[in-house]
C-alpha cells in the first residue's frame, strides 16, 4: 500500500512538471507548470482570471539584455501588493492617489536552463470579493477588439452608421455585451485613435502660414460646422486682411468637442 501510494505521488508531480500550456487551460496554476515562453505563462493566467473573477497585470519582467529573453515576470491580480516608496513623493505638490489594495494572488515564471518557462512562485488565495461571471468583460485584462471586430468597425463606418448601432448590433451577434469581449468604450477608443492618425494635426499651408505672421493680430476659431459625413466638428481658424475680407489660417477636423482634442 505504502510502495502504491508513493508511486502515484511522484507520477503526479512528474506530470505537473512536464505540462504545458496547451491542453491545460482548464488547470489551476501550479509550481512546475511549464511554457514554451513568457506570453503563454501570462495568457494563461490571465484566462485562469477570467474564469475565476478577476484581472491581471505585469508587475515586473526581467530581461536578459545581452540575449533579450525575458528570465522572469510576475503576474499579480489587479490593484495587487502596494506601491513602492519613492522619494521624489516629498517633493510632489499633488501626490497620485494611491489605487492598489494589497491583493496577494500571484505568479512568478522563471526561465529555465532549457529554454522553457515553469512558475516557481503561486499564490492562488484571494482576500477580495471575485467578480460575477457577467461583469467579466468590464475588467480591463479581459477586454480586447479582435481583428474581426476592428474590420466589423471599419465596414460599419464606411457605411455611414453610428458607432452606438455598430456597438449594439455586434453585441447581438454575439450573444449580448458579455459575450463580445469589449466595451462600448474600446468600441470608441478604437475609432477615436484611427481617425486621429487619418486627421494628423490637421492642415494649413504656406500661404494660410504667411497670412497668418501678416494678419495673426485677431483669430477667430469656430467649431459650429458639423456638415461633414463623419459628423464631426470642422475647427477653422479665420481673421480678416487689410482689405476687411475673411481669410482662412487653417483647419482641423476633430473627433469630439473634449478638452483633449482641443489641445
Amino acid at each position: 500500500m505504502d510502495n502504491f501510494g508513493e508511486s502515484k505521488c511522484e507520477a503526479t508531480a512528474e506530470e505537473v512538471l512536464q505540462n504545458n500550456f496547451q491542453g491545460s487551460i482548464d488547470r489551476e496554476p501550479a509550481l512546475g507548470l511549464e511554457f514554451d515562453d513568457d506570453e503563454s505563462a501570462f495568457n494563461f493566467y490571465n484566462e485562469y482570471a477570467r474564469r475565476i473573477g478577476f484581472s491581471v497585470h505585469k508587475e515586473y519582467v526581467n530581461i536578459n539584455n545581452k540575449l533579450g529573453y525575458v528570465t522572469s515576470q510576475k503576474a499579480y491580480m489587479f490593484q495587487g501588493g502596494f506601491r513602492g516608496d519613492d522619494r521624489r513623493k516629498y517633493q510632489a505638490k499633488n501626490s497620485r492617489k494611491e489605487t492598489r489594495k494589497g491583493y496577494q494572488a500571484h505568479i512568478v515564471v522563471t526561465r529555465q536552463f532549457v529554454g522553457k518557462y515553469h512558475i516557481t512562485k503561486v499564490e492562488l488565495e484571494h482576500n477580495h470579493p471575485l467578480v460575477p461571471p457577467t461583469m467579466i468583460h468590464m475588467l480591463s485584462s479581459h477586454r480586447n477588439l479582435n481583428d474581426v471586430q476592428t474590420h466589423e468597425i471599419d465596414l460599419a463606418e464606411d457605411a455611414g452608421l453610428f458607432s452606438k448601432g455598430t456597438f449594439d448590433f455586434m453585441s447581438f451577434q454575439a450573444g449580448g455585451r458579455a459575450n463580445l469581449g469589449c466595451t462600448k468604450l474600446d468600441h470608441k477608443n478604437y475609432l477615436r485613435t484611427k481617425r486621429q492618425k487619418a486627421m494628423g494635426q490637421g492642415e494649413a499651408d504656406s500661404k494660410m502660414i504667411i497670412d497668418y505672421e501678416i494678419f495673426g493680430d485677431v483669430l477667430s476659431f469656430d467649431t459650429t460646422y458639423q456638415t461633414n459625413k463623419e459628423h464631426k466638428p470642422l475647427a477653422s481658424f479665420v481673421g480678416f486682411n487689410n482689405h476687411r475680407k475673411m481669410i482662412v489660417f487653417g483647419g482641423a477636423l476633430m473627433y469630439d468637442e473634449t478638452s483633449e482634442s482641443f489641445q
